[in-house]
Order: structure tokens, then C-alpha cells, then sequence
């Protein structure tokens, strides 16, 4: 019996790999470093946020 991988981990990736996107376009626009911080820091907490509820829900906890 093959066991079904886990959305939290694909989510994970898909959103690491979309923080380096955002970073580098950020970067490459000239923006602030102040402005980029913040925006880079927005967008992992909201990831993170996502992730933890997407594993809490699988776990059932």
C-alpha cells in the first residue's frame, strides 16, 4: 500500500520556491533594502502560517 504525500511539504516547497523568486525580483527592481526585508518577512509568516494549518489539519491536531 503506497502511502499519499503530505500537502504541507508540497506546499512548503512551492512557497520557498516562490520566496527566492520574489527575492530576486525585489532585488533586481532597486528596491530598498528596508522595503524588501519587510516584504520578504511578510510573505514567509504568511508561508509559514499556511504550512502549520496544512499539517495541523492532515495530523488532525
Amino acid at each position: 500500500m503506497q502511502r499519499r504525500k503530505q500537502a504541507w511539504r508540497y506546499l512548503a516547497f512551492i512557497f520557498a520556491i516562490f520566496w527566492i523568486i520574489f527575492a530576486c525580483v525585489l532585488i533586481l527592481s532597486d528596491f530598498p533594502f528596508l522595503v524588501i526585508s519587510m516584504a520578504l518577512t511578510v510573505v514567509a509568516v504568511f508561508s509559514a502560517i499556511i504550512v502549520a494549518l496544512s499539517w495541523a489539519y492532515q495530523n488532525n491536531w
